[in-house]
């Protein structure tokens, strides 16, 4: 309430400052920086019509319908563009909320949540697959995805408020309010909760959010854009079971009892109670965003977004005592040049610092000094204490400090000249990282510079008004992330300790040729893209004892595929159809030969992708407002790059296909009716869960949703 209060006088402030009548609005494209790509590569643009049409509720749901694109059942889903796979989905993709990112730096514990934002809470998700390295940086060989709020510019307040309940899964219900105080000053507030299960017994998520915004015009040609958002997360969740678990228990699987310590009595006895060991995901999320845009000339064009971000995550069966806090704080510079006939040149710059700390106590046994006589009092480690025969304890401080600095300046340049259009760009990154871990299996501190380049060409011919086509190269890197910048060694004592990973960055080479037209009546995108890198990063186990675990560059990695769309109109009847090829392969490179028995990799993710997908997708205008739409998707079985090693679980993931059914009313007065039945047909199946550890669980069966809203 403090902070809707505070938000309130803000607001109040500068409606009482302000005194100045303007003309239009600035008009620019949410990110100029998308625009310079849009000729040359194939960018996916969702807008909120289609996402209300569909009844989707949620970014997971939205992403899983594009061809090219899986999302996994874990209680967040990982998001794999491109067939990235399992280990590598999660740091090869950036996530941009209003053009601020939302991908965390380490993903132990604390996993990024891309189902923060409330889906009826977006006007548009952009996706960039497969490249956008010169513009964002590290980690975007698997792709870019922008996600634009209701806040991000506020030109268009919206006044509406709404309910959806699943059947046996969730119950959700949100408002949006805003209004223009005059010519000059827009708001904006939105609040959602959502209160879901998942698929086992007693798993959970109740979500609740708020964001908050305005929109000021300082003059004809400059505007200042704040957004504020608060999200939290209570719940629980399942993420490892084994296949024998599953195919007896189902979903009426529960982890078994077990004592947990919760703390040291005086004696330095342990206080232990019985629990199910069920993860936590309690989250908690502070993000602040400033942008100013100012038109300076017609040719000239400059935008500076300041974004933070403040919050804790856990997802651990000790949620009170194990937090992983997280902030980020930077800022993105974009200054447009437009000159000649056509042709421009776009100047950024990125800074921001990134930290995640986890800092907790465990409890350590405290040994009696040999010859002692376990009998009375005992005098260790500077205390006395009571010894009765039982073991005695005493707490330890560990520790885990993350801090990644990154600063870089890129350009990229269009040009026009007839029927042709290129691209040609280049970054130049610096990543500064640092850690200081003290863990129960080692400890250690040190620091890690790494700079590296990005390029880009790319051309596309205009064969004819509706046709193009088009080819790119980009030369991208991916950086390790907080749990691979540093590496568990043991020194001359057979101690472990950290140091800094002697891991290089990963290197990709990206090509894509594409075409885009229109053929007897059908709208039609092709791409075909090839992907490789020499020196792919993983985290393994080297087989000595104690064991080391370490950061290594020991595959190659092609990956390859085509992605193909079309759409029709006839009359009342449209139709979408997608289908996507995948496929690569990893060997070991001639660093991963020399080391192939020092290595084990049992505990390292195989790149689980599916070879086929295809969907087709129908909607029928039955009568002026009401629209019923069907979705037919096949997910084909999925290959593993590295065959060294095939799990039990593996079985059981299998080709399917699902369908969904849905039916919507819009009243022109502004309510509108909507239900629908996903997995019409119950189909069961199974999807990955985690990546270092494999694990399925099954989809949800058929389940039913009804919601309405109303727009005022």
């Amino acid at each position: 309430m403090k902070r809707v209060v505070l938000f309130y006088c803000i607001l109040n402030s500068l409606i009482m400052a302000q005194d100045i009548q303007l003309g239009q609005s600035i008009i620019s494209p949410d990110y100029i920086e998308v625009e310079k790509l849009k000729p040359t590569k194939n960018v996916i643009v969702i807008n909120k019509q289609d996402i209300d049409e569909k009844g989707y509720t949620s970014v997971s749901q939205v992403l899983n319908d594009v061809p090219g694109i899986t999302v996994g059942t874990s209680a967040w889903g990982e998001i794999d563009i491109r067939g990235q796979g399992a280990d590598q989905a999660a740091k090869n993709i950036q996530v941009m909320v209003d053009g601020a990112p939302i991908t965390t730096l380490t993903t132990h514990p604390y996993q990024t949540n891309y189902d923060v934002i409330p889906i009826e809470q977006i006007e548009k998700i952009e996706i960039i697959p497969g490249g956008g390295s010169v513009l964002y940086g590290n980690g975007t060989s698997g792709g870019v995805i922008n996600i634009t709020t209701n806040l991000k510019t506020i030109n268009k307040p919206i006044n509406k408020i709404g309910y959806e309940f699943t059947k046996d899964k969730e119950k959700k219900y949100y408002t949006n309010f805003g209004t223009k105080i005059n010519d000059n000053l827009a708001i904006q507030l939105n609040y959602s909760k959502s209160d879901k299960d998942w698929y086992f017994i007693d798993t959970y998520s109740n979500t609740e959010y708020f964001s908050g915004g305005f929109n000021f015009k300082i003059s004809n040609n400059q505007a200042l854009t704040f957004k504020y958002s608060h999200f939290e997360e209570d719940g629980q969740f399942i993420k490892n079971i084994s296949k024998s678990n599953l195919e007896e228990f189902g979903e009426n699987y529960r982890p078994k009892y077990s004592n947990v310590t919760v703390g040291i009595d005086e004696n330095g006895l342990k206080i232990q109670e019985k629990k199910r060991r069920y993860l936590s995901s309690d989250r908690e999320d502070d993000t602040f965003k400033l942008s100013y845009v100012y038109q300076i000339t017609d040719d000239f064009l400059f935008t500076i977004d300041g974004f933070s971000s403040k919050g804790y995550f856990t997802n651990n069966e000790d949620a009170d005592n194990k937090k992983m806090e997280q902030e980020t704080l930077g800022t993105k510079t974009k200054l447009n040049i437009s000159y000649g006939n056509e042709n421009s040149l776009l100047i950024g710059t990125d800074y921001f610092k990134q930290t995640a700390n986890m800092n907790y106590f465990d409890y350590k046994l405290k040994k009696v000094s040999e010859g002692d006589t376990p009998i009375g009092n005992q005098y260790i480690d500077g205390d006395y204490i009571k010894y009765d025969g039982k073991n005695t304890y005493k707490k330890v401080p560990y520790n885990f400090n993350y801090e990644r600095f990154v600063k870089a300046i890129y350009f990229l340049n269009s040009n026009k000249f007839g029927d042709f259009e290129f691209t040609q760009g280049a970054r130049y990154d610096i990543t500064d990282w640092s850690f200081d871990k003290n863990a129960n299996d080692g400890k250690g501190k040190d620091k890690s510079h790494r700079v590296n380049q990005n390029y880009e060409v790319s051309a596309a011919y205009n064969y004819r008004d509706t046709g193009k086509i088009y080819a790119r190269y980009e030369r991208g890197f991916t950086g390790p992330d907080g749990i691979q910048i540093s590496d568990k060694r043991l020194d001359e004592n057979g101690n472990s300790i950290y140091v800094k990973t002697e891991a290089e960055d990963e290197i990709f080479d990206m090509y894509e040729i594409g075409l885009r037209d229109y053929i007897l009546g059908s709208a039609i995108n092709l791409t075909g893209f090839y992907t490789k890198t020499d020196n792919q990063m993983n985290r393994v186990y080297l087989n000595n004892s104690p064991k080391e675990s370490i950061t290594v560059n020991y595959l190659e990695t092609e990956r390859y595929g085509v992605e193909f769309t079309a759409n029709q109109v006839f009359g009342k009847l449209s139709f979408e159809e997608g289908y996507t090829y995948l496929k690569g392969k990893s060997n070991y490179n001639s660093q991963g030969k020399a080391n192939i028995g020092k290595v084990d990799w049992s505990n390292s993710g195989l790149k689980k992708v599916p070879k086929h997908m295809i969907s087709i997708k129908a909607d029928y205008n039955i009568i002026d407002n009401l629209t019923t739409g069907l979705i037919w998707k096949y997910t084909g079985g999925y290959n593993n790059y590295l065959k060294d090693i095939e799990r039990d679980e593996d079985s059981l993931v299998k080709s399917h296909v699902v369908v969904d059914f849905s039916l919507r009313y819009n009243n022109p007065k502004g309510y509108s009716i909507y239900s629908g039945i996903n997995n019409l047909f119950n189909e069961k199946y199974y999807g990955y869960v985690g990546d270092n550890f494999s694990t399925v669980i099954p989809e949800f069966g058929r389940t039913y949703y009804l919601g309405a809203s109303y727009t005022f």
